[in-house]
């Protein structure tokens, strides 16, 4: 497929930092994608650590998620819906880890229903009736490219709020795991925010079958946090 070069308005500019916000209710806030046990085994003691800790992250999920986001999204734009199931199932088999799978299925699913219910449309039906039918998993960035197609947004906006999601749940989740201030949380995400056009400009333009999944440090960290007893975030 090729690049989509639709545009974003200030309405779905608006509508899309909704569903990007913290506070609209996913589930994110029960997540920390590893940091829990990084910080348990001493692997991030500092910002400095955070900040390189969640640039991983980032390229992680750009090489990932992000591309099927954007396959998803062009395949929903232009109303063939047949390729979603097989995006869905990419994203779903390329986590290594059980918590992984379990954080994409508990926020996509939560996300489609949140979509339908707000801006109902026979396409976030469709979402909702195949994955209550089965037809398909319902990963995060499968709800987040049909949720991107009824908001009306460009799809370098959808990757950007993509990306931006991931950053906001760790540093979330590092204002209760360590000692950080607010100040120094805002100034990592606002130093990693550069990043969002070069990972664009790297992994937009790829397939599916371009996906890869190699983040050692983070994977391992998610493995460990799975077999943790003592804990405050699912993952």
């Amino acid at each position: 497929m090729t690049m989509c070069s639709k545009t974003t308005t200030l309405l779905s500019l608006f509508r899309l930092s909704q569903i990007s916000d913290s506070a609209f209710p996913v589930g994110s806030f029960s997540f920390s994608m590893g940091l829990e046990a990084a910080v348990a085994e001493g692997l991030v003691r500092d910002s400095e650590g955070l900040e390189e800790y969640t640039r991983g992250a980032l390229y992680a999920a750009a090489e990932g998620d992000g591309i099927a986001l954007l396959e998803a999204f062009r395949a929903a734009s232009a109303g063939e819906l047949s390729m979603l199931p097989e995006i869905d199932q990419r994203v779903y088999a390329m986590k290594p880890t059980e918590e992984g799978r379990k954080m994409s299925v508990r926020m996509g699913g939560r996300l489609a229903g949140l979509i339908h219910s707000i801006a109902p449309s026979s396409l976030t039906a469709t979402l909702g009736e195949w994955i209550h039918e089965g037809h398909i998993v319902g990963t995060y960035p499968t709800a987040q490219a049909v949720a991107g197609v009824e908001l009306s947004t460009g799809e370098e906006a959808l990757f950007a709020a993509h990306l931006y999601g991931v950053a906001s749940m760790i540093l979330s989740a590092a204002l209760r795991l360590m000692r950080l201030s607010h100040f120094e949380s805002q100034r990592i995400l606002y130093h990693l925010g550069p990043l969002c056009q070069g990972l664009y400009e790297r992994y937009g333009h790829l397939t599916i079958d371009d996906m890869c999944s190699f983040s050692p440090t983070i994977e391992l960290c998610c493995s460990l946090h799975e077999r943790g007893k003592e804990r405050l975030f699912m993952n």
